[in-house]
């Protein structure tokens, strides 16, 4: 009987770390897919603006590229999930992607801004 016992608890552990383990990988990967969804939606910038000197997003091109890019990369990771919110304020984009591999929710979120050059302050 206390063999059985044992049995279950080492089961049971071992089954709860690896739970634990995809649940934290599942948060990583949900922000990582996050920031690169936002740095593709904050590089899709509005032409005319940027040939006159200023920096707009444009928000139909960025909501695409996002989209675009979160599918693309949950597909590549082998995840399940969807961005779960997109925000564009001005020149940054936010966006939040939630993974349900596991079948408990992952929600990782993050944002980029546009910026005119390589030696620009950051906003």
């Amino acid at each position: 009987m206390i063999t059985l016992c044992f049995s279950f608890l080492a089961g049971s552990l071992v089954w709860l770390s690896r739970t634990v383990d995809q649940s934290l990988a599942d948060r990583t990967n949900a922000v990582a897919v996050a920031f690169q969804a936002a740095r593709a939606g904050a590089s899709a910038l509005d032409p005319e603006a940027a040939r006159a000197g200023t920096i707009v997003i444009d928000e139909a091109a960025a909501r695409l590229a996002v989209i675009e890019t979160a599918e693309r990369l949950l597909v590549a990771n082998g995840d399940t999930g969807s961005v779960a919110s997109l925000s564009i304020e001005a020149t940054r984009v936010t966006v939040s992607v939630t993974i349900t591999t596991t079948g408990r929710p992952a929600t990782g979120t993050a944002s980029a801004s546009a910026v005119a050059g390589i030696g620009s302050p950051l906003p």
